[in-house]
């Protein structure tokens, strides 16, 4: 209700704006929006594509400091956090938060001057010294070398001046003790070279307290600078060289909050009470499902529930749930954690381009780029107020864990490294002919390379392997295990390889000076190649063949390799009504590649399906009024075969299938009633459904379903049949059967036990398959919109002050394709303003700034985590409120 009226009273905004339009008595245009979707440059509203660009100027007026706030000026874009290289953007439904996976391909496709980044920083760091941001909104692959499903977000850095020495240079402080730093100087040199250096720093404070610490947690200690290198030695050749290094060591976490609903374990299965409290913690889920908005979600996990919790309870160092009666605080911004986070990253991106303009109207340019990218992030889970019993492991009720240092009590130590190198090639013809018929063709070529690496280290696992003298090899190294291959923890270790090859073009016919016929053609082949390497927790030492030291068990490392291709294109005809009016329609077909998915604890898991997509767009572009407004519509239908989209089983991140449809609608407008006063307006509607598609979730397995019962594995979670279960809890009623017989070791457990299957017949099995037809897609609220006013005053001499505040909504949606109240995110808003005084003759600029007004804590995203963590739920917060100042002089 809250979200119709706010749309109702944005729409009504909007109508009363275009109405009251007619009255405007001056005939100022808006300043003209040059863009390069399709190649070449052309104004915004000749471009028969969904397509929304912002200046330098835009972003700067807008308080868009990064990627992560473009939802709050483009329609149906929604940023759900992301703090690696993988930044979660979703367009019109889909992108990479619904397909992740360190094999998968995103939906959206961050590009850094046209160069795809498969890894990339766009989602963390702040805009610098860029000429303009492009978000082209649909598939685009007949235009872009690597092509994306849901959309590509393009950075467009400024380019050298060849004639003119320039500078700039922007200090900002804030809230936290933000403080920024921004510059550029662009040097010439001798008309035929160019040299730009940019640079950019960020330092904050944490916006998250930790209680165990003390510290403050979430912090940004980043910079990144760049160096571009322009030749023009002809006026018909151009050669463009730059290299950029991004770093960071902070405390990110990406805002996370955990929360949980205690599952205490069932007081009866069947019409059998379970009079065991240790088989009642034992077939304990951790956490228990419902909404994330209620106030038991700031519950603690049941520690049996958590594959650390339950090796302490069975080695006895532990007795029962050690967080009982521990409650986590109700403040969104306050965690606690044994330790605080740690986030360190490097990207070094080198970028080539030449342009050289083989005959007037045909130019022949090459795109070359390398990337590398290395990320470590380690973190700490909460230490319960129930510490460890006094035995002769944990003496005086302290274990001192070689990975994790001494504690009072179990705690889970990760790890995880990511490292990637990108190298991409594209070589293009383009024309640009005074004739009826222009074309542009391309060859592109990818190779990734990626190594990923998690950690998983509990003091528990440590413990009882030392009391139990097991024979599995204990890596006693301190930290992060340098071995790599240690089996007294969780160690995931994945090698992927992608090879990518394209060829691609548009071709351009000028029917009649009013209408044109666009066709494209795309021919992709993609091979992805892995290594799967099992989990090896508590493993025999030596296996591999190194006695006494961690191995693999070679007879389960499966080498995979997929190969795939598609044919797709587009063809678009686009109609100039009058001067100022563009109508369009174009019917598209999209195609991301399939991957590798984990095998889990039941058995072996089958790649997942490449995604193809069919798309009906028609457009509207307008420009009205003597060109103060600009009225923009998009009305859009997809077609999705195969749709990939993620969960969490266990440890592993398993991908599905499922078709789905998507339709929408876009409205952009500006209008500018007279010289002084600039109005916006953004809305965007979806409406998305599942149309076939089953899968099991794994925060559900038994659905309902009264015959069956949940339970955990070593490596994720089961349903076993409840008549069975009824008797297994009989058994251990009569003292018949122990209660630790329940405890989900190696090979044992409700799940594991061959031989409690045998005595009882528990047939473990996945779970139930929930048919998600009629089901909305994940990130896809039915309505976002924003509004925007900006009004600027002369003050008198050179000085002069303009007003801007800006309106956010994003309507409530699902974090899962499945749909449930335990997924729910309910809408939000987001209230900016800003006041800026400019000085035209010393060229500065002082804007004071307020952003997230209201102050909320707001939740934009949710996640399940593993089984193994006993199934708590990460929520990722929006920035808090913020005032700052910011000061920019340029030279």
């Amino acid at each position: 209700m809250r979200s119709r009226t706010a749309i109702g009273a944005l729409i009504g905004v909007a109508g009363g704006v275009f109405a009251a339009g007619t009255q405007a008595q001056e005939s100022k245009a808006l300043e003209e929006i040059i863009v390069t979707a399709q190649k070449r440059a052309e104004s915004i509203q000749d471009v028969p594509i969904a397509v929304s660009a912002f200046s330098a100027a835009a972003l700067e007026e807008q308080q868009l400091d990064g990627a992560y706030d473009l939802q709050n000026a483009v329609p149906n874009l929604v940023f759900s956090g992301g703090t690696g290289s993988t930044p979660n953007f979703n367009i019109r439904g889909v992108g990479s938060a619904n397909g992740i996976g360190s094999t998968g391909d995103s939906g959206v496709l961050p590009h850094h001057n046209n160069v795809p980044l498969t890894v990339s920083r766009v989602g963390v760091s702040d805009f610098y010294d860029i000429e303009r941001v492009e978000v082209l909104r649909g598939p685009q692959g007949t235009l872009y070398g690597r092509n994306a499903t849901g959309g590509v977000l393009n950075v467009i850095t400024a380019k050298p001046n060849l004639t003119d020495f320039n500078a700039s240079t922007t200090l900002e402080y804030a809230d936290y003790d933000t403080r920024k730093a921004k510059a550029h100087v662009n040097i010439p040199l001798g008309g035929m070279f160019g040299v730009r250096l940019a640079g950019n720093y960020l330092q904050r404070d944490g916006y998250t307290e930790n209680l165990a610490t003390g510290n403050d947690i979430d912090s940004r200690d980043l910079w990144s600078s760049r160096v571009t290198l322009a030749f023009e030695p002809t006026e018909s050749f151009r050669a463009y060289v730059l290299y950029e290094r991004f770093e960071e060591d902070d405390s990110r976490n990406g805002g996370a909050k955990t929360l949980c609903i205690k599952d205490a374990g069932p007081s009866s299965v069947g019409a059998t009470p379970v009079n065991s409290a240790v088989a009642r913690n034992y077939l304990s889920r951790g956490c228990s499902q419902g909404s994330i908005y209620q106030p038991s979600a700031f519950g603690t996990v049941n520690s049996v529930a958590t594959f650390g919790g339950m090796f302490s309870n069975v080695l006895g160092v532990t007795t029962g749930d050690t967080f009982a009666g521990q409650t986590a605080d109700p403040d969104l911004r306050r965690a606690s954690a044994y330790r605080d986070p740690s986030y360190e990253a490097t990207n070094d991106l080198l970028e080539l381009e030449t342009q050289w303009d083989l005959t007037d109207g045909l130019t022949l340019s090459f795109l070359a780029s390398y990337t590398s990218d290395e990320a470590f992030a380690a973190g700490g889970s909460q230490q319960s107020n129930i510490g460890f019993n006094n035995t002769a492991v944990t003496p005086g009720g302290v274990f001192d864990d070689p990975q994790g240092g001494p504690g009072t009590g179990v705690r889970t130590l990760t790890y995880s490294s990511n490292d990637d190198i990108q190298r991409t090639g594209e070589l293009r013809l383009q024309s640009s002919f005074d004739g009826a018929i222009n074309f542009s063709a391309g060859l592109f070529a990818l190779n990734l390379d990626r190594q990923t690496t998690t950690f998983t280290s509990t003091n528990a696992t440590n413990a009882f392997h030392r009391a139990s003298r097991n024979a599995s090899y204990y890596d006693p190294t301190p930290g992060i295990p340098v071995s790599g291959l240690g089996h007294n923890y969780f160690f995931v270790y994945t090698p992927y390889e992608l090879e990518s090859q394209a060829a691609f073009g548009e071709l351009y016919w000028n029917l009649t000076d009013s209408l044109k016929l666009t066709v494209g053609a795309r021919y992709t082949e993609d091979e992805k190649s892995r290594v799967y390497y099992p989990v090896n927790l508590l493993a025999a030492a030596g296996q591999g063949g190194v006695v006494g030291a961690p191995g693999w068990n070679e007879s389960r490392v499966l080498p995979e390799k997929l190969e795939s291709n598609a044919t797709t294109g587009r063809v678009t005809l686009d109609w100039n009504v009058t001067h100022d009016t563009l109508l369009y329609l174009t019917l598209g077909r999209g195609y991301k590649a399939g991957g590798f998915n984990t095998p889990t604890t039941l058995g072996s898991a089958a790649p997942y399906d490449e995604e193809t997509v069919d798309a009906i767009e028609l457009g509207a572009k307008n420009t009205l009024l003597d060109g103060r407004v600009t009225l923009n519509l998009t009305a859009f239908m997809y077609d999705y075969q195969d749709y990939q989209f993620s969960k969490l089983d266990g440890f592993a991140s398993l991908v599905d299938n499922l078709d789905a449809e998507v339709r929408g609608l876009e409205f952009e407008a500006v209008w500018s009633p007279i010289d002084a006063l600039r109005l916006n307006a953004q809305i965007g509607y979806l409406d998305t459904e599942i149309t076939a598609g089953t899968s099991v979730d794994p925060f559900d397995r038994t659905q309902g379903d009264p015959s069956l019962h949940y339970a955990k594995s070593l490596e994720g979670g089961c349903v076993v049949n409840q008549a069975a279960l009824e008797r297994v809890i009989a058994a251990i009623n009569a003292g018949a059967l122990p209660a630790a017989a329940l405890a989900p070791l190696p090979g044992a457990g409700l799940c594991g036990s061959a031989a409690l299957n045998a005595a009882f017949g528990l047939r473990p099995n996945a779970g139930i398959p929930v048919n998600l037809k009629g089901n909305q897609l994940p990130g896809a609220p039915e309505w976002t919109a924003s509004v925007g006013a900006q009004y600027t005053l002369a003050l008198g001499g050179d000085w002069d002050a303009m007003l801007r505040a800006d309106y956010y909504h994003q309507a409530e949606s699902y974090a899962s394709h499945f749909n449930t109240a335990d997924y729910e995110l309910r809408s939000w808003d987001n209230y900016n303003a800003s006041l800026m005084f400019r000085n035209q003759a010393w060229d500065l600029d002082v804007q004071i700034y307020g952003k997230n007004l209201a102050d909320d804590d707001v939740i934009v995203g949710l996640s399940v985590q593993s089984e193994q963590l006993g199934l708590t739920r990460g929520v990722q917060l929006l920035e808090p409120r913020l005032f700052g100042v910011a000061l920019t002089k340029r030279w």
